[in-house]
């Protein structure tokens, strides 16, 4: 085939623009042309992925304030003094003492 052939060529780009058509490139284009629409979903997504962070941080921070709590109850001889001075810090700062 000689890349200058012009059926090389018509067939090149009729596959560009069957690949150009499967990545929905018009409708992304029209997302990022229009500003507002943007705006707004970016400013929800953000709301959502603080939200998202915070639920999950305060789960994960309950589940281990609640796994040291146990252990300091288990009477581990030096880990469960540090442990329940640790805990103790944590309610106090807290507030739920």
């Amino acid at each position: 085939m000689n890349p200058f052939d012009l059926d090389f060529i018509l067939r090149r780009f009729e596959h560009l623009a069957q690949r150009l058509e499967l990545m929905h490139l018009d409708a992304f284009l029209r997302y990022v042309q229009d500003w507002k629409r943007r705006l707004a979903l970016d400013f929800l997504s953000g709301i959502a992925r603080g939200l998202g962070f915070s639920i999950g941080f305060t789960v994960l921070g309950a589940l281990l304030l609640y796994i040291l709590r146990n252990m300091a109850m288990s009477n581990l001889p030096v880990i469960g003094q540090f442990l329940a001075e640790l805990v103790r810090i944590v309610e106090v700062n807290l507030g739920t003492t």
